[in-house]
């Protein structure tokens, strides 16, 4: 429970920086400043950004939450094997009388695709998914800026938002196939994934 709140807070400060960060850069955001042309502009004393700028942000922040989400997964992954290593260790010395004391309680091996990972892991995950969809939204939304007029760098630089938004359920199913091979028992498996074991 320590180690929950803990990580909690330390998401919860990345995220909060994360989304300062994004807001500041996209409320002072103007269309008027070519992608080509100058990067910051002042005007009365206030620094506005072109599109491009926001482009560049939103490639760093979604690529921080991708991270974000993968050292989830992958913990929350590891919650699962360690308590399935404990059930294992639990069975083995407790014999019959495990299922009179935990009652079908504490098992690991019977999680489906939407809730293998803990609530704790799954929440996050989900909202940091939501934020990045967003993100995402966001920008497209922002007048001038899916015009890139020639300018291929800022293309590339989209369409690897559009990659990264995508990355966090492909890194999800990833780990769920090597759940369902490495933790599931075997009769209660529904299908077989090719990943190896660890």
């Amino acid at each position: 429970q320590n180690h929950h709140q803990g990580l909690f807070i330390q998401f919860l400060i990345a995220l909060l920086a994360l989304f300062a960060g994004f807001g500041y850069v996209y409320v002072h955001t103007i269309p008027d400043i070519s992608y080509t042309q100058t990067f910051v502009e002042s005007k009365n004393g206030v620094e506005y950004f072109s599109n491009q700028v926001l482009l560049g942000t939103s490639f760093v922040v979604l690529a921080v939450l991708l991270l974000l989400n993968a050292i989830l997964i992958n913990q929350g992954y590891g919650f699962r094997r360690d308590q399935n290593l404990n059930v294992t260790i639990r069975k083995e010395y407790l014999k019959g009388d495990y299922h009179k004391i935990f009652k079908g309680s504490y098992n690991a091996a019977d999680k489906g695709f939407f809730d293998f990972l803990p609530d704790f892991y799954s929440i996050f995950f989900c909202f940091i998914f939501v934020f990045q969809i967003t993100i995402l939204v966001a920008i497209c939304f922002k007048e001038n800026f899916i015009n890139f007029s020639g300018n291929y760098l800022a293309l590339i630089v989209f369409i690897a938002d559009v990659l990264l938004l995508f990355l966090s359920p492909v890194i999800y199913g990833h780990y769920y196939c090597k759940y369902k091979s490495n933790l599931k028992y075997p009769d209660k498996d529904e299908f077989k994934c090719n990943s190896k074991r660890n």
